[in-house]
Order: C-alpha cells, then structure tokens, then sequence
C-alpha cells in the first residue's frame, strides 16, 4: 500500500489554489455519462490491423464501474492498494486506470518493452503491488517469474459487466489531504541504479491537465491522437486532459511512422503529441506523405516536448507539412507541462520563437525559477512549484529530500529566460548532468549541436557529448547521423576543419568537436518513447574510444 506520509516540503509546494471541479474521478465519469452518453470518449487504433474500437462516454462510465466491483469484490484490491499494469497501448489501460480511481487505488504502469524481469521485480515490490494485470498470452511465463504476486488477465477482467459498480472514492476535491493521495506512481528512466518512482497525486494530475487545457484552448471538439506508451506522463496526462474537455482521445497501439498520417486523417484529429525523434522520422518520410496525399486539415497543432528540440529541423517540419509545432517543457515529476508556447502567437512571432528554440511561457498552476537567473540570459538551474508537482519519489527518502526542498522540485535542468512580445519566455541550456565542463568553462550541449546543424546540411541529426580528456577534464565529442549519400569520414572531417577554424557560425573553436563520430539511427540508446539517452550514448562512445 502506498503509505500516508505527506513530504512538508511538497505540500509547501503544492499551496497554490488549484480546485478540481468535480468531485472525483467518478463524479467526473458519471457527469460525462449522463450529458455526453453516445460521444467517443476513447478511439482505440491497432496500427497493424487498422482495426478501430470506439467506447462511448456510456460505456466507459459503465465499464469503469463494472471493472471496480470486480477487482474489489473478487481481488481485494481497495483504497491505496497498488495495481501494476504490464500492458502494450491499449484500450484496456484508460478503464483499467480510471476503474482504480474509482476505488481509491494507485495505478503502476510499467514498461513491458525495457522492463528486464530485475526491473519489473523492484518496481512491484517498491509500489508493493497487490495486483498485476497482463495479457493473457503473458500469464504463465508472468506467474512462473512472479510467484508471490497475485496476477489477472485483462481477460479475465473484461468479463467484469455482470459485477456492480463499487464507488469508494472518496469526495476528495477540496480536501488537502486527499488530493495529495497517489492516483498514480510512474518510474523514470534511470541511467545507473533503481528507477524512482513518481508519485503523482490527485492534484498533480488534474492541475496539469487544467494547465495544459488553458494552455493549449482544448474543448469539447477537441480529437487528440496519442502515440506514446501510457506508461509515460505525456499519454497519462493528456489523457486526462481529454476526459475533463469532454474531447474524444484516439490512443494509437504504438507509434508507427507509417500509420500516423493515416490514422489523424481517419480520425480527423484536431492536435497530436510527439517527441523530436518522431519528428525527424516523419520529417524523413514526408515524401510518402505526399504520394498518399493524407488531408490532415483538421489538425491545427502538435505539441511537442519530453526531450531537446532541433529548431532546424522543427522549421523544415512546420514548413513542409503546414501543421505548427508548439513546444513545451516538463517532467515525470511536474506531472508534465509547465511551460509552453502559446500556439495563437502571430506568424512572425511564433516563427522567431520556433527559431530561438523557447520552451515556452510559464503555464497555470506553477511558477517557474531559474536559480541564480536574476537578469535575461543568466543561466541556471529551472525550479518549479505549484500543485502540479508530484509527491516525492515513493519509498525514496534521500533522492526526494534531493530534488524536492524548501517549496521547489529541482529540474536538473539547465536554463535562461528572455522577455520577448509580452512575454517571459524560457530557453534550456543543457542538463545539469550533461554540462560538458571544458578547462572549468561550461559548455550547452544543445548550443553546440544547433549550430552544428544549422551550419551543415549533410546532417541528419547530432548529439553532442563530453569525454574524459587528460587536459581539458572533458573535451567536445559529436555523434553524428549523416544524410544517405554522404561519405561520412570525408563530411566528418569537414566539420571538423571548419569548427576549429573558426567557421561555423554561432560556434567557438573552443566549443567545437575534437571528435566526431559517425553512428547510424539504430546505434541511438532510445527510451521507450524515443528519447535519447544521452549518457547511455556518451558511455558506450567513451568504451569505444578507451577500447581502442
């Protein structure tokens, strides 16, 4: 069960007012039933089969509350209990996890894809887990490596309609106690050690998706197309975002470069998120757009965050499929966005910020400060504070005392504010952690590799990293993916004579690379939603170099 404590200083941090304006997730449910009973609220589609299920507001309701009564009459599972889910996207994982709101409970999604059976162990025995749902193609091998967890197919539960609704939520809007409950615990990608497992609550959840709403102007009309894995903050919190406008979410089976036009065609979506290497693949693919001459005017926006934008690739993008990009910035931890850029800037505006690479304006709910930043262009740490911070890291006393003290999450990451068009706008700089640390000068890994970009066309995409150096500490290293047709050695070395030359612009020939290394798309250590890893990709560089 997850325990009752309240971290002081979280709660601190979650003194703005922020009010859910229902009275739970089931009064939230039974209201959409009642005045909205035949609307799609979920449109599930299989990317391989093309098949489509629809679940009307109605059903949803009615299923929620049939799976509730029966994961409690039949599991046990009540207020506080941890339920994990080892599911791919799916339709069942939006009734699963809102059939556990309706019981108190916490939802544990894990990642089928990374999770190796050590992982997927410590994350059941941290969230002490009372239920484990799988597919039911999956049980077997799961109870012979789980013995002493009990598991349930989504089979199994799906036969839930002849079970009664059981509605022990309790009227928790309003309430500081019960909003901070843990509604749902998502782990982050650790690079070294245990994940740490967010604890996002109650208020968390529904005070981003708030943020996001006015942020972004989502309504009743609004059709958004969801391709990363629920098991990440960008799926869970946009989810939600969907329910509280009364909007109709298309969940995709995964991301997939060739169905993702088709399907916002279909399903006339009007906004989509993504992240950058999904970007860059469509980019890749925009021929094929072309030829199967998709209408997507139904699309007005795609947001697009969770990971460094390129700003030259995000303008060809913009440019070739006509769509704006809007850029925001959060993390796991913040319960997603707290920042974005307004999507309604006039044309010559946004396209400035787009170029500028902004992350965005401070959205509502939070408050934004960049540590040590007292003047524009002073760079330091980004803070947040607000009700959308999430509640620690569960059973993790010390990393949480570490990043969330004295009213503020830590980021981690590196940051500068600009003051343009009546706005504060925010600009990353790099991860505190990835700050290559040259001679005792800091360098933006993000700086480097926009300028590199910008200064040479025969790049696909780059990612540049620090390596061990015996004068410097650390040195410039560029990994670097090249457009087909390229001789790669023979581009590398260009790059290489121009940066120490002095001869990209917006580059030193102190920050240029020493080093630039040819890698393929496929070499790129990705997370389940196709972020970078960077440190994993400045290891396996650094073993490469030392092994040679």
């Amino acid at each position: 069960m997850i325990d009752s404590q309240i971290f002081t200083c979280i709660k601190n941090a979650n003194s703005h007012i922020y009010r859910f304006p229902w009275r739970n997730f089931t009064h939230l449910l039974k209201d959409r039933a009642e005045h909205q009973p035949d609307k799609p609220a979920l449109i599930f589609c299989d990317c391989d089969t093309d098949a489509r299920t629809v679940i009307t507001y109605s059903e949803f309701e009615r299923l929620t509350a049939a799976l509730a009564g029966l994961m409690h009459r039949e599991y046990g599972i009540r207020c506080g209990d941890c339920v994990s889910l080892a599911l791919p996207n799916c339709a069942e994982i939006p009734l699963l996890t809102l059939a556990l709101f309706r019981l108190g409970a916490t939802s544990v999604p894990l990642d089928i894809a990374k999770d190796v059976p050590e992982r997927k162990r410590y994350k059941l025995q941290n969230a002490g887990a009372r239920l484990l749902v799988v597919l039911p193609e999956h049980a077997e091998i799961q109870r012979r490596a789980l013995p002493d967890i009990q598991i349930a197919t989504t089979e199994q539960l799906f036969t839930a309609d002849g079970y009664d609704a059981v509605d022990i939520e309790p009227e928790w809007s309003g309430d500081p106690e019960g909003e901070q409950h843990t509604s749902i615990v998502l782990y982050t990608s650790g690079t070294t050690g245990h994940p740490k497992g967010a604890r996002i609550t109650r208020q968390s959840l529904t005070s981003n998706a708030d943020g996001i709403i006015r942020w972004l102007g989502f309504d009743a009309r609004e059709r958004l197309n969801l391709v990363l894995p629920l098991h990440h903050i960008n799926s869970t919190t946009f989810s939600i975002t969907s329910l509280m406008v009364e909007g109709s979410l298309v969940l995709n089976s995964r991301y997939s470069v060739s169905a993702f036009w088709r399907i916002i065609s279909r399903e006339r979506a009007t906004s989509a998120s993504i992240v950058p290497t999904i970007m860059a693949d469509l980019l890749a693919r925009a021929d094929d757009f072309e030829r199967e001459g998709y209408d997507i005017s139904s699309l007005k926006k795609i947001m697009i965050g969770s990971a460094p934008v390129q700003p030259n690739i995000a303008c060809q993008f913009v440019d070739r499929f006509g769509v704006r990009l809007v850029q925001g910035y959060g993390s796991t931890e913040v319960s997603l966005r707290v920042t974005g850029v307004p999507p309604d800037l006039p044309d010559d505006q946004y396209r400035d910020v787009l170029e500028q690479n902004a992350i965005g304006v401070e959205l509502a709910n939070n408050n934004i400060r960049v540590d040590g930043g007292r003047y524009e262009g002073d760079v330091g740490e980004i803070l947040v504070r607000g009700p959308v911070v999430a509640n620690g890291y569960l059973n993790q006393p010390k990393d949480t005392a570490e990043v969330f003290c004295n009213g503020w999450f830590r980021s981690g990451d590196m940051g500068y504010f600009r003051d343009l068009y009546n706005h504060r706008f925010y600009f990353m700089h790099g991860r505190k952690k990835e700050i290559i640390i040259k001679g005792g000068v800091n360098i933006s890994p993000i700086a480097v590799e926009n300028a590199l970009l910008d200064a040479c066309p025969e790049l696909d995409a780059v990612y540049v990293i620090g390596l061990r150096h015996d004068r410097w500490g650390e040195d410039v290293c560029a990994a670097a993916i090249f457009r087909s047709g390229i001789d790669r050695s023979e581009a590398a070395q260009d790059i290489l004579r121009r940066g120490q030359s002095g001869q990209i612009p917006d580059l030193s020939t102190y920050e240029a690379p020493s080093r630039i290394i040819p890698i393929t798309p496929e070499d790129r250590p990705l997370t389940s939603t196709g972020k970078v890893q960077r440190s994993a990709l400045q290891e396996i560089i650094q073993n490469q170099i030392d092994d040679t």
